[in-house]
């Protein structure tokens, strides 16, 4: 693997922003010739309309010219919409690939990545940042053909009419420029401490909020609801800072655009009066001078349009470092998950260990075989890497020595998507029994449903709910008993017909009761399948066909 920039770098922003480019770059290419065809026309739209002013002052017809003046203003309007059209398509295609790319991103990474950063921050982190993505990609990106390819035309234009003023708007534009990339490093800089601010706040909301009833039972929600308020109060003031640092650039870029337009200004009413005239200019005439006039603010506009795209960009890198964590790293994996397993498989581990990139040992050199077909309880206290185990097969923990074998035949990745996940506590959405037990999964009939249901022993308790299986759960299940849960989690493998079945620690949190209803349901479950249980729960260990020992794994965490 080679050695990729720190998230810390600046370079690696930049590159990471040019690689999401690729997904919307037809339409950015369309934007940004539309914005140079635009700066065209406006040229053709200031001659028109400078010859009918001289011809109306001259008592010359001017019909012509000021319809020509019109029609070319409306095709240059047209293309302004189509500009900001495209920009808007390739801000939406490259967004929703961002979104994509973090979501399978996500889910390679598993548990191993996602227990150990804030929901909320996360969450932020796509959001948020995401949407910080959508001026860079819908304005400033655009517009850097335009900025140079626009003001070009207009000096090409403007140097036909008067040499002078042509070199005078030329000379004037690396001033924007430094202007620019000055203001620019300091609203780059407070746009990272903005995004970081906003991260935080949202982990700290999102974990005080689930801690909700701790915070009261302790008397601590007062506390809690201050703390928050000066965190608002932080992401206040640093939002006000970026729009300090805005408004300072334009300011400072309109005085320098005042000063230009005035000289050029002033330049073409002494040389129609016959006080200066250099060189070519001598000869400068009423449509002349006021063709210049028109040019001479447009020629600034496309370096106003990126002098306040500038700060879209300094979003969208401090965007990208926020979405860095998630995207780089190790414990990705860019390959789709295979088919399911057609048959119960056999896994077998040898000299398997697992070292977390923190250092952390989660499993020592672990060796066996889970016959298929059977269930295999891993056996052994807090801390034995029981979990771990687990966790290498669906890819949510580094394998970094040893090799797992399925059917004989070494895995050549995660069995993400090919095994069934039952956690300690299973995971259950805001829907009906019946969408969580189908995991949203429109594909899958009713029939199946049923069948998942009654197999797992959720009709048992479902005839009690209000609407059976189209009873609506609150947030993580809430309404139903931790073995009711488990039951649907088992149900869900079941529905999605999983020939392997990982537990980890499925009774941890029950009552003996609830236990003996679990393992029941699940000793029928398991004929023809193949379960790996991880337990410390002996009346687990009895309900397994073969035990693994496991010992404690030096200074590590299950």
């Amino acid at each position: 693997m080679t050695d990729s920039p720190s998230p810390d770098s600046p370079e690696q922003p930049a590159r990471r922003l040019g690689t999401w480019e690729r997904a919307g770059l037809g339409w950015i290419r369309i934007g940004a010739g539309l914005g140079i065809a635009q700066y065209a026309i406006f040229a053709g739209f200031a001659f028109c309309a400078a010859s009918a002013l001289a011809a109306l002052v001259e008592g010359r017809p001017f019909a012509g010219w000021l319809a020509a003046a019109a029609g070319l203003a409306l095709v240059r309007a047209l293309l302004q919409a189509g500009e900001t059209r495209a920009g808007i398509e390739a801000s939406l295609l490259i967004r929703d690939h961002v979104r994509r790319q973090a979501a399978r991103a996500l889910c390679a990474r598993g548990p191993a990545f996602t227990e150990r950063h804030e929901t909320g921050a996360i969450s932020a982190a796509l959001i948020d940042a995401v949407e910080k993505l959508e001026g860079y990609f819908a304005r400033y990106r655009p517009l850097l053909p335009v900025l140079a390819g626009g003001p070009l035309v207009l000096v090409l234009a403007a140097a036909a009419a008067s040499p002078v003023v042509a070199a005078g708007l030329l000379l004037s534009a690396p001033v924007f420029i430094a202007v620019t990339a000055i203001v620019g490093a300091g609203a780059a800089e407070a746009s990272r401490d903005q995004l970081a601010t906003l991260r935080r706040l949202a982990g700290r909301f999102n974990d005080r909020l689930q801690a909700l009833e701790t915070l009261n039972a302790f008397n601590a929600a007062g506390r809690e609801a201050a703390g928050l308020a000066r965190a608002a109060d932080e992401l206040r003031r640093r939002t006000m800072k970026v729009l300090r640092i805005a408004f300072l650039s334009s300011a400072a870029l309109e005085i320098v655009s005042a000063f230009a337009i005035a000289a050029t200004a002033i330049y073409a009413g002494l040389t129609l009066m016959d006080v200066i005239a250099l060189g070519p200019d001598r000869d400068l005439a009423l449509r002349g001078a006021v063709f210049l006039l028109l040019l001479a603010p447009e020629f600034y506009t496309p370096m106003r349009r990126f002098s306040a795209a500038y700060h879209d960009r300094a979003d969208a890198e401090a965007a990208a470092e926020a979405l860095d964590p998630i995207l780089d790293g190790p414990g990705m994996s860019a390959s789709p998950p295979a088919a399911g397993f057609a048959t119960a498989p056999q896994i077998r581990f040898e000299a398997v260990s697992s070292v977390y990139p923190d250092g952390r040992r989660g499993l020592d050199t672990l060796s066996f075989c889970a016959p298929a077909g059977q269930i295999t309880g891993l056996w052994g206290p807090s801390g034995a890497g029981k979990s771990t185990a687990l966790k290498l097969l669906m890819g949510y923990a580094p394998a970094s020595a040893g090799r797992i074998l399925v059917d004989g035949v070494p895995a050549d990745g995660p069995l993400l998507g090919r095994a069934a996940w039952i956690a300690q506590r299973p995971r259950l959405f805001h829907g009906t029994l019946a969408e969580n037990i189908a995991l949203f999964d429109e594909t899958l009939g009713q029939d199946r449903i049923l069948a998942a249901a009654e197999a797992a022993g959720v009709l048992d308790f479902a005839a009690s709910l209000p609407d059976g299986l189209d009873t609506r759960l609150g947030e993580r299940g809430y309404a139903l008993s931790g073995g009711q849960a488990q039951r649907v989690a088992l149900a869900r493998a079941l529905a999605a017909d999983m020939k392997l079945l990982l537990l980890d620690e499925p009774t941890a949190h029950l009552d003996g009761l609830s236990e003996a209803r679990f393992l029941a349901r699940l000793t029928e479950a398991a004929r023809g399948r193949t379960v790996l249980i991880a337990t410390h729960s002996p009346a687990v260990r009895a309900a397994c066909d073969h035990v693994v020992e496991l010992a404690p794994v030096a200074e590590g965490v299950s």
